[in-house]
């Protein structure tokens, strides 16, 4: 069963320099499990060297610009749909794999215990209660920045005015950070 954890959003000052990080900037985020808690902590591209030791992941993002074009998830239904339709393009297996793991950590969809082929995760879809099987691939890290980079193309659009201002006043949701991410 997959954990919930939950994670603060960019403190947007370096850990090392205790100084703001900047519009535009490319900086570092690792977490740091502390206790039974776990710890982000952000580090200007200058300071970073390596992950710390006791970090169980890191990625590299950039601070958004003022003038950045926000960009909006496409909505679930479509997200759904184009994960079943990605099942005829076989080439596109491993960008199938890891938006399926996107949709789950959205809540669209929850693992199924009905697998009985250790290579393929079935899923349940929440809205309809329908079930897909997704292949589980193994992906390589020099392959991480070009799937990044298809899903973003195929799963981000411009937000328009009435969308932003929607998005804007949704400050609460974790979910709604306008980073821009670099790696996963």
């Amino acid at each position: 069963m997959l954990g919930e954890y939950k994670v603060s959003r960019s403190t947007r000052q370096c850990h090392v320099q205790g100084r703001p990080l900047r519009e535009g900037e490319w900086y570092f985020s690792a977490i740091i499990e502390s206790g039974d808690d776990y710890v982000r902590r952000d580090y200007s591209a200058e300071s970073w060297t390596e992950p710390p030791e006791d970090a169980i992941g890191w990625w590299k993002k950039r601070m958004p610009k003022a003038d950045d074009k926000k960009l909006v998830l496409a909505p679930p239904e479509v997200l759904i749909d184009l994960l079943r339709q990605m099942e005829r393009f076989p080439d596109k297996a491993k960008s199938r794999y890891l938006l399926s793991l996107m949709l789950m950590r959205k809540r669209l969809l929850r693992p199924s215990s009905e697998s009985t082929d250790p290579e393929v995760m079935v899923v349940e879809v929440v809205s309809d209660s329908s079930q897909i099987e997704i292949p589980i691939c193994k992906i390589d890290r020099s392959e991480s920045e070009t799937l990044r980079d298809e899903l973003n193309e195929l799963l981000y659009c411009e937000a328009d005015p009435e969308t932003e201002v929607e998005i804007e006043n949704d400050a609460d949701d974790p979910e709604t950070e306008t980073e821009t991410e670099e790696n996963a």
